[in-house]
């Protein structure tokens, strides 16, 4: 069984200490797995099964549970005077889970872990003490590790064509992959309709997200998509469309990326770029197989990016960076082209790398270098995305 060592380094770093453990990220991408090997783990440091109580949400025993019965049971189960290691997966189909996770942290002697498959537990942050471990797909130099690979441009090609999903490293064929990521599209989307109340129009969700795969990396707002529908004889309204929009937000399977106004730090509420979490289901989604292009490669650094912590945007339009990613409340500008075949080429992306606030470091990522000649005056690193995506 893969390990994702450094989220489970996170989790054992976090033992018992004053800390909510949040494990967060899309459904499928090896939650519920990797909160097993930390059980495992606990129990290789001597800590008894009876003091390691889980509750799965997604179990059809728990789907009726509420706050004030789940906390009641859970109080009974405790083990008096020593610490209870609880594991609450898929909280967030509990109503009104917050007092829940209130009244545990009155509780002595309680490590409590989260696992959600919905990007509102991040809400959790707000409220209390939380370490957020999130979990997406496998990165590349994680699929690296998994199939042994060495790092290249044709390994970056297998990976745009196998994706990251740790259940999916397996399947030999396309067909095959695309029930399986289609069980994971309709999965997310079916879930989070159902959770609300509300009727799932399939289709909508679909075309929709057919659009958004389509068009990953490109600017566009709620009225945009609702054009490009009606055009294609699908009617719905822009309250309608963007609720569906949500959804999608909602489960991880597309992340936006806001403009930035790098003057004053505000961010544009109605445009923004959307990337999948995963670079193939843009391939299941438009049903071609993923190439080495300057499209599909930028979701890759922009999932790259955030797996690495960063807060990530892109800039208007006077600033044609591809990403300004922040963490630790420090801006990074990171400019990626899939490569720059002239001098001339080369002289105008970079005049925008060194025209820009100097206020973070610099990067020009290429997915094939060499084509240029290296400047001068060395505003900025220059880096191969193969070199990139292995470095952090």
């Amino acid at each position: 069984m893969f390990v994702r060592s450094t989220q489970l380094d996170q989790l054992k770093e976090a033992i018992s200490d004053s800390t909510i453990k949040v494990v967060y990220g899309v459904r499928r991408a090896g939650k519920t797995t990797l909160l097993e090997q930390f059980r495992s783990y606990l129990k290789r440091q001597g800590v008894p099964s009876s003091r390691i109580l889980i509750y799965d949400f997604d179990h059809p025993a728990n789907a009726q549970c509420n706050a004030a019965q789940l906390f009641q049971h859970i109080k009974k189960r405790l083990t008096k005077n020593q610490v209870s290691y609880l594991f609450l997966d898929e909280l967030e189909v509990v109503p009104n889970y917050q007092s829940l996770v209130q009244q545990l942290c009155r509780l002595p002697q309680i490590d409590l872990y989260i696992a959600s498959s919905a990007i509102s537990i991040q809400t959790l942050a707000s409220q209390f003490p939380c370490r957020m471990i999130y979990l997406g797909p496998l990165r590349f130099q994680e699929f690296l590790a998994y199939h042994q690979l060495s790092a290249s441009l044709s390994s970056l090609y297998h990976y745009l064509n196998t994706g990251g999903f740790p259940f999916a490293q397996e399947i030999r064929n396309f067909t095959a992959a695309r029930s399986y990521f289609e069980g994971v599209i309709n999965t997310i989307i079916l879930n989070g309709f159902s959770r609300r109340n509300t009727l799932c129009n399939a289709g909508l969700a679909q075309q929709l997200a057919l659009f958004l795969a389509d068009h990953s990396g490109e600017s566009t707002n709620v009225s945009r998509v609702v054009t490009s529908l009606q055009d294609g004889s699908i009617s719905v309204s822009n309250k309608t469309l963007a609720a569906y929009l949500d959804f999608l937000q909602q489960g991880f399977l597309f992340s936006p990326c806001q403009e930035l106004n790098l003057k004053t730090g505000t961010t544009k509420p109605t445009n923004a770029q959307y990337f999948p979490v995963d670079p193939y289901l843009r391939a299941i989604l438009v049903n071609k197989q993923n190439a080495l292009s300057e499209k599909n490669l930028a979701i890759v650094v922009f999932n790259e990016l955030r797996s690495r912590g960063y807060q990530v945007f892109t800039s208007y339009k006077e600033r044609p960076v591809t990403f300004v990613g922040i963490r630790n409340q420090q801006r990074h500008y990171f400019q990626f082209n899939f490569s720059l075949l002239t001098d001339t080429a080369y002289q105008k992306t970079t005049a925008d790398l060194r025209h820009l606030p100097a206020d973070g470091p610099r990067t020009l990522i290429l997915a094939k270098p060499g084509d240029h000649r290296q400047p001068a005056a060395n505003h900025f690193q220059t880096v191969s995305l193969v070199d990139w995506l292995i470095a952090e």
